[in-house]
């Protein structure tokens, strides 16, 4: 089964998580954003954009398609 790591991020509702990836297309893209280039998503401020940074630096690149952003269960 797949599922977004998007998904496992506090705070980050649906509508948060549509609007990150409609402005920026992938969960890679928002791994190379900047938090001021993440909080500048709507819907997404400062805290929350310091949130989804420090999660998504935390995990492991292995672990993640960068293409996708989904995860496996493995």
């Amino acid at each position: 089964m797949l599922e977004s790591i998007l998904d496992e991020i506090p705070q980050l509702g649906s509508a948060r998580r549509a609007s990150l990836l409609e402005r920026f297309g992938s969960v890679a893209a928002i791994r190379k954003a900047s938090v001021e280039e993440i909080a500048a998503t709507p819907g997404i401020g400062g805290k929350i954009a310091s949130v989804i940074e420090s999660y998504l630096e935390g995990i492991s690149v292995q672990k993640v398609n960068t293409e996708s952003g989904e995860i496996s269960d493995n």
